[in-house]
């Protein structure tokens, strides 16, 4: 024992004998501290902000879906566009009830996956609807500003079917189509319009809505879900328009990225694009050849504003037009075009101008808070189902950038809904439809006799009926109505529960503990003899989670590789070091120092120049992680918002990375001593006393 004190003494008195050598070593260890602290700090961080990102959005801590499926469930992308097979779960209340005792399971929540179409009206359509109210309301001043606005939108088309002539063989519909366009655009069209209002706009709907091209299809991601319950669970959900579906009512809830790239008015997108593109890319409209090319097509969308435009409107937007972009020209059209027409010196001014002049004037956005939506979806079976629902408002996640396209991709609504787009009947669907069967009579078909005896009969005489003809002499006294939609509009949590979902998510007591929380799961499931796969939310996040693990490994490899080339250095600076003392070694040896002695005495001083320069390290290890807590890395991209958890990562050091950071460098810097220490040791006394090796 008493060997080991000496042996401290000396190494102590040796790290201040040899200093200037001990400092350049232990620079180098202190370096490689810092990048071992800071490193793991950062990937910690990383991985943290992710899954709090990621859980606290949309996929919960872990997902409960069918075994059988054929595909694994993605909820943030996936390599089938959507139209991914994750299999059913037939009744949620079964997997609810399952996981009820399992005390690491805090919440579930029944989640339905599908997409669905809407077919967007265009401006034609949009005006006619706006005339038809004003008819309805008597509004004769709205109804000749509205009608002003169809012959100019009937004006600016008629060039175009000049320029269709030479490409279609449809010349007859062609010459139609310009005849109804000359009806509308003619003077004498404004005094028809008043004799029979409503009839005109039936005609106009028939034969002029059809000409107009800017209608659009768009695709709505749904969720469906318990949505209540999906706003207490998820702690980022937050509504920023309208507000949410009254609880027991059908209803959806747009997601705000979606809103604002697909839904919003096409100029208005192109200067938010021009915006982005400038700021987070560096682009020029002069030296970046997408965005040129963007801003040339833009001044070809002069229509998308000029048919949203009545005629009062448009006299107000002309002068200030005019003094915009420095013309006297008073065709609003080439004004237009010259508006449109952006550079780099006068984008900011002419996006301040879009959206203080023009974007009060126009429809900024497709489809509106209050606004019903025809949505169309194929369900399961392969037809096509449509469901009216209403928008009650749009919503985001807190912190994660709007253009984030990946956990902004789903629209809510409410369960039933989902389950009817979907294509799954209620049990009072079946029972009604097997009440329709008994009523008339229907019998099923056995699929393994012949089809054509069963439904057409085994060949025998053809029986005659002779049925008379009802004539409709009272038509005109006959009264038609709308078919009631047979739809129920309120449902109860029962009806929530008690039916199919597509998958499940739960929500953990201890998110950290997710290994052991999914196999309690997956143990629960088993045990109520339910053929379900539970996943956690890095699988469950799909391409999302699987590019967030490459960026992750990238960062771990690079960590790896600087705090590698920091170990050969100050490996070969401790050898170099150690080497260079060789006479000293013989000095002791031949006072009668033992080998053993002589290699711990290095040992303990490269420990202790490890563990000081390792404590110099974590502290300005410490001092830039504070920093960058203080300032945050700023995510540059949508897919950083999503891995950051917002729009920066502000990083945090925890004691493991400290513990890992001393006790890495320390450990490594003491085996790269004791080869070179042992070599040292190893030359004879008389060898080293000569300087010699």
């Amino acid at each position: 024992m008493s060997s080991f004190f000496l042996a401290i003494r000396l190494a102590l008195r040796n790290v201040a004998a040899h200093a200037i050598k001990n400092l350049v070593v232990g620079v180098i260890l202190c370096f490689g501290t810092i990048v071992v602290v800071s490193g793991s700090a950062l990937l910690n961080s990383l991985d943290v902000a992710m899954r709090r990102s990621i859980t606290t959005s949309v996929t919960g801590d872990l997902q409960v879906y069918d075994k059988t499926a054929r595909d694994q469930l993605s909820m943030l992308g996936d390599m089938n566009f959507g139209g991914s097979d994750n299999g059913e779960i037939p009744d949620y209340k079964v997997v609810k009830d399952a996981l009820a005792g399992t005390p690491e399971v805090a919440e579930v929540l029944p989640m339905g996956i599908g997409n669905a179409t809407v077919f967007g009206a265009n401006d034609i359509d949009r005006t006619l609807e706006d005339l038809r109210a004003a008819v309805r309301s008597g509004d004769t001043a709205r109804q000749t500003t509205l009608v002003e606005r169809l012959q100019r939108i009937c004006t600016d088309i008629r060039p175009e079917l000049d320029r269709v002539e030479a490409i279609t063989n449809d010349k007859e519909k062609l010459t139609e189509d310009r005849a109804n366009l000359d009806r509308v655009i003619a003077p004498a069209f404004a005094a028809e319009f008043t004799t029979d209002p409503m009839g005109t706009i039936d005609w106009m709907d028939g034969h002029i809505a059809s000409l107009a091209t800017d209608g659009r299809l768009a695709y709505f991601r749904l969720l469906g879900t318990d949505l209540p319950a999906f706003a207490r669970t998820f702690p980022r959900f937050e509504i920023t328009k309208g507000g949410p579906v009254p609880e027991g009512e059908r209803g959806i809830v747009l997601n705000e990225s979606m809103v604002e790239q697909w839904l919003k008015h096409p100029i208005a997108r192109e200067f938010d694009w021009f915006q982005k593109e400038f700021t987070q890319n560096g682009g020029a409209i002069g030296t970046s050849g997408t965005v040129f090319d963007r801003v040339a097509r833009m001044s070809r969308q002069y229509r998308r504003i000029l048919y949203q435009l009545d005629s009062e409107e448009a006299a107000v937007l002309t002068p200030l037009l005019q003094a915009e972009v420095g013309s006297q020209e008073t065709d609003l059209v080439a004004l237009l075009k010259s508006f449109l027409t952006v550079t780099d010196e006068n984008f900011a001014q002419r996006k301040a101008f879009f959206y203080a002049q023009i974007a009060p004037k126009i429809r900024l956005y497709d489809i509106n808070v209050g606004d019903t939506l025809p949505l169309r979806a194929f369900t399961k079976s392969g037809y096509l189902k449509s469901l009216n629902l209403k928008v009650y408002g749009v919503y985001r996640y807190k912190g994660v950038t709007n253009d984030d396209s990946a956990a902004g991709a789903y629209c809510l609504v409410d369960m039933p809904s989902f389950r009817d787009l979907y294509g799954k009947m209620t049990d009072d669907q079946r029972a009604e439809l097997a009440d329709i069967k008994s009523s008339v009579g229907a019998k099923e078909v056995d699929p393994s006799a012949s089809i054509e005896d069963q439904l057409f009969g085994g060949g025998g005489a053809v029986e005659t009926t002779v049925s008379e003809i009802t004539t409709l002499e009272n038509l005109d006294s006959m009264t038609f109505g709308r078919v009631e939609d047979r739809v129920q509009h309120t449902f109860t949590q029962d009806q929530i529960e008690n039916g199919l979902a597509t998958n499940v998510a739960v929500i953990l007591k201890d998110p950290a503990q997710g290994k052991a929380g999914l196999t309690a799961v997956q143990a629960a499931l088993d045990k109520a003899g339910l053929n379900l796969q539970v996943i956690d939310w890095r699988a469950a996040s799909g391409l999302v989670g699987q590019a967030a693990t490459v960026v992750q490994l990238v960062l771990f490899v690079a960590v790896g590789v600087l705090f590698l080339v920091a170990m050969v250095i100050i490996n070969n600076a401790l050898v170099m070091a150690t080497l260079e003392r060789t006479s000293e070694i013989g000095t002791m040896r031949a006072v009668g120092a033992q080998r053993g002695f002589v290699t711990l005495m290095f040992v303990l001083e490269t420990m202790f120049v490890g563990v000081g320069s390792g404590v110099v390290g974590v502290g300005i290890a410490a001092a830039l992680i504070s920093w960058l807590h203080g300032v945050g890395i700023p995510a540059g991209n949508d897919f950083l918002s999503i891995l950051f958890g917002g729009k920066a990562m502000y990083p945090v050091m925890e004691a493991f990375d400290v513990a890992l950071g001393l006790g890495l460098v320390t450990l490594v810097s003491t085996i790269a001593t004791i080869y070179p220490a042992v070599l040292a040791s190893s030359v004879p006394p008389v060898v080293a006393l000569q300087g010699k090796e």
